[in-house]
């Protein structure tokens, strides 16, 4: 079944500080539609303090909304290596809430390994991530703790980079349904309870074009694992980017993939 998503995004410069706002949307049949957007604010060289928002709709049950805050920083005794913190909220809606707080870091690997390996800005990350699920009917809570490992590099055009998320601990046994699950490197929300999921990205950038393969191996708790697959380009000409892709995606908690096109517009200042 075929669906179609718009994403826009939208990079401006604010005064005395430097400033990026974007915004993406995906939207499909039975009133399904996900909109997620940030606001990345610098004031101080090496630190970068973002808002995020998002919405989740679907026909059938209520609105649901997440608000959360990311806070990046450089660390001053070593400029290659990067430490962040994360948060985030989803309001009582359909008999569920939740909220998270994450820690990761970042390092430059480059010169640690003295251009051994030939790759230009090569990052290894870290973190973890702990997830308090609520439910209301019955009542239940349950903590979810999270842990990832990314590797990302560029070499020449190419670029690419691999993310292995895998869940660590449950406070108690897996009951009812989480209704807030973001697939990790897609716009689209789904449900149900992580147990690891696997991401590849590859791209190529020949003059104003790159055209990219996205590929994310997920697999819940009591539910198959799914391949999701994205293929897209993007052009830049000046401060004007535009971008076409066509995702193949599970959204439904149900193990069947879709297939959803999008078309995505940017400008930086």
């Amino acid at each position: 079944m075929k669906k179609i998503f718009l994403s826009l995004a939208l990079v401006v410069l604010s005064v005395s500080a430097f400033a990026q706002l974007s915004a993406t949307a995906v939207s499909g049949s039975d009133g399904y539609f996900v909109g997620k957007g940030s606001y990345d604010l610098s004031f101080i060289p090496g630190l970068t303090i973002a808002p995020t928002a998002a919405i989740v709709k679907h026909d059938g049950m209520d609105d649901m909304y997440q608000v959360g805050l990311n806070v990046e920083a450089k660390v001053p005794a070593w400029d290659a290596l990067k430490v962040g913190v994360k948060g985030g909220y989803t309001p009582k809606r359909n008999y569920y809430s939740n909220y998270f707080y994450e820690g990761y870091a970042k390092v430059n690997l480059e010169s640690l390994l003295f251009n051994v390996v030939e790759l230009d800005n090569l990052t290894l990350g870290a973190g973890v991530r702990q997830t308090e699920h609520k439910f209301y009917s019955p009542s239940y809570k349950l903590g979810e703790t999270d842990g990832y490992v990314s590797l990302g590099g560029t070499k020449g055009g190419f670029d690419g980079s691999v993310t292995y998320t895998k869940a660590l601990h449950f406070s108690d046994t897996r009951a009812g349904n989480p209704l807030w699950l973001d697939v990790p490197g897609f716009t689209a929300v789904t449900g149900g309870y992580l147990n690891y999921a696997l991401g590849a990205n590859l791209g190529y950038t020949y003059k104003i074009v790159r055209p990219y393969v996205n590929y994310t191996y997920l697999k819940r708790y009591n539910l198959s694992a799914t391949d999701n697959l994205s293929l897209g380009v993007t052009a830049k000409i000046g401060i004007v980017a535009v971008n076409a892709a066509v995702e193949w995606i599970d959204v439904s908690n149900k193990n069947n993939r879709q297939t959803f096109y999008s078309v995505n517009g940017g400008i930086s200042f």
